[in-house]
């Protein structure tokens, strides 16, 4: 019979937050949507549309989206604001990719695991859609000073497949930031893409 400690390891073992990312980079703040050095680096795909035609920093995280993600307007201006400024002043974040296995280049087909609304944040700022700090755009500030220095870590996953992402990305968020009605895009993608396995 298992013991209550025995349990408990084998909940951990199972759990989605035992998982360590496969990989960790930083990104520059300045530079999270250009080709070389930012998100694009990772999806060879939405790389090679941007180089054909260039595309808005939504439109980059448009096609960064996996279909099982939630809504990316669940944070008001005000909340994308406050982010911002938070992170210009030192609150550290992450951002979490994910990539299936054998799918694809090496790390070349990354799709969003969390921080959809972190980024949107960032590319309304990076578009100048608000300003920060009582008047801050980011044409007035984009020249120097911080963003240099200013780096977001990105975590990488690998996944045996898309499947086992939605399902990281629901334990992750179930009944913490997410609310059964942000996770049904979730939970129907499961359910058609385990019909068609």
């Amino acid at each position: 019979m298992e013991t209550g400690l025995e349990k408990l390891k084998n909940i951990i073992k199972a759990s989605a937050f035992s998982r360590s990312p496969s990989y960790s980079v930083n990104v520059s703040f300045k530079d999270l949507f250009k080709r070389v050095g930012g998100l694009l680096s990772y999806n060879e795909r939405v790389d090679s549309m941007v180089e054909k035609q260039p595309l808005t920093n939504q439109q980059i995280i448009e096609a960064i989206t996996p279909e099982f993600q939630r809504s990316n307007t669940k944070w008001t201006q005000e909340m994308q604001k406050c982010f911002v400024e938070n992170l210009l002043c030192g609150c550290a974040t992450k951002i979490q990719l994910y990539d299936v296995i054998g799918r694809g280049g090496e790390l070349g087909d990354c799709f969003v695991l969390d921080g959809l609304q972190r980024l949107t944040a960032i590319a309304a700022y990076h578009s100048g859609e608000f300003s920060i700090f009582d008047g801050l755009y980011w044409n007035d500030v984009n020249s120097g000073g911080v963003f240099p220095r200013l780096r977001l870590v990105v975590d990488i996953f690998q996944f045996e497949s898309d499947i086992k992402a939605c399902e990281f990305y629901i334990q992750m968020n179930k009944g913490i930031t997410h609310s059964e009605d942000d996770l049904k895009t979730a939970y129907k993608f499961l359910e058609t893409a385990q019909l068609t396995v």
